[in-house]
């Protein structure tokens, strides 16, 4: 295949001449999400989700579950994005990973199985066995398994998975159980937005910007959000379950975005005070006009995002620092409404 010019000068291949997944989609990763604003329109002007006897939590929520016995329950879900990163194994893997987050946030972690969920364009179909092999493999890191899929030719790359994972009934968690007082945690640093940003730009005069701007080097930084999303929720949701009242994952409405879902569904006020963020992000973000330090960038495969008694706070620390799960306090739960970030304290994260 011979590459096609882009207007900025680059091209889709990437300079060792293996195709450049990222350059054949003008969303990436969980950006590429209907906003949240236009989901909310077409939930309301459809209107076919009425509450299901069938159903514990559905529409809104992270997942779907449904009580199967008197002590377990299957929770189902559906995700998939456009590139996000150019290497497909690594797609693979991060799309894994955001996909079966879904059900973990809810904390179902047992019985993980994905279907496979792809589309490719023509030109990309050689790359279709190391997207699936990073899938594969990400599931089975997860303790998981992949049982099929569905692959389809398709102007813009996705790939995704159909999730179901199963937990007892009384260790399900939602996005509307958040009451007055609880402390707010995040399990993984923000910015992974900014940090692949910078790694597909290929204008050499903006190239050197880029770089200019950010305190260490920006490869180090993409390097360190594949990483961040590749690594799975699934411990911190082992944990989290045992403590928290309420619990979501922070994706493609961004840290602000999530925050004003637990506000809305638990009728509480949300108010963010502190947050980590990947080193060198801060920077970039500003030079991309992300919304980092307003909460409003858009994360894949993003942390978990709980809402915790304050009595049970230093247990739940205690328990993920045991683990080795990465957490960070972030602010309280109000009387008030909705959600805000005012003059927030921010963290630099390295690995």
């Amino acid at each position: 295949m011979q590459s096609e010019k882009r207007d900025d000068g680059s091209d889709d291949n990437d300079r060792d001449g293996s195709p450049r997944l990222t350059q054949y989609a003008e969303l990436h990763g969980c950006s590429c999400k209907v906003g949240q604003d236009d989901l909310d329109a077409l939930l309301a002007e459809t209107g076919p989700f009425d509450p299901n006897d069938d159903l514990l939590f559905g529409v809104g929520e992270d997942a779907a579950a449904r009580q199967l016995t008197e002590d377990l329950a299957m929770v189902t879900t559906i995700d998939f994005f456009t590139p996000i990163v150019d290497d497909p194994y690594d797609f693979g893997r991060v799309a894994a990973c955001n996909a079966a987050s879904d059900a973990f946030a809810t904390g179902a972690v047992d019985n993980l199985t994905g279907l496979v969920a792809m589309g490719l364009p023509r030109e990309l179909t050689d790359t279709a066995a190391e997207i699936l092999a990073g899938i594969v493999d990400a599931f089975e890191a997860m303790d998981g398994v992949v049982a099929g899929g569905h692959t389809t030719l398709n102007p813009w790359p996705f790939a995704g998975a159909a999730v179901t994972a199963t937990a007892s009934p009384d260790d399900l968690l939602t996005a509307s159980g958040a009451s007055p007082g609880e402390r707010l945690y995040l399990t993984k640093p923000l910015g992974t937005q900014p940090a692949m940003g910078s790694l597909r730009v290929r204008d050499e005069e903006f190239e050197a910007t880029v770089k200019n701007a950010c305190p260490r080097p920006v490869e180090d930084v993409g390097r360190e959000a594949i990483e961040w999303m590749t690594s799975p929720n699934r411990e911190g949701a082992r944990i989290v379950r045992e403590y928290a009242t309420t619990a979501t994952d922070v994706t493609g409405f961004g840290l602000l975005g999530q925050a004003r879902i637990i506000a809305e569904r638990s009728g509480v006020g949300i108010e963010i005070t502190e947050f980590p963020v990947i080193e060198g992000t801060l920077e970039l973000s500003r030079l991309f006009g992300y919304g980092l330090e307003s909460g409003e960038s858009a994360e894949t495969s993003g942390g978990l995002l709980v809402s915790v008694p304050a009595d049970r706070a230093e247990q739940l620390e205690a328990s993920l620092s045991r683990a080795d799960v990465f957490f960070h306090p972030i602010g309280r739960v109000t009387d008030g409404e909705n959600a805000s970030i005012a003059d927030p304290s921010i963290s630099e994260v390295t690995r």
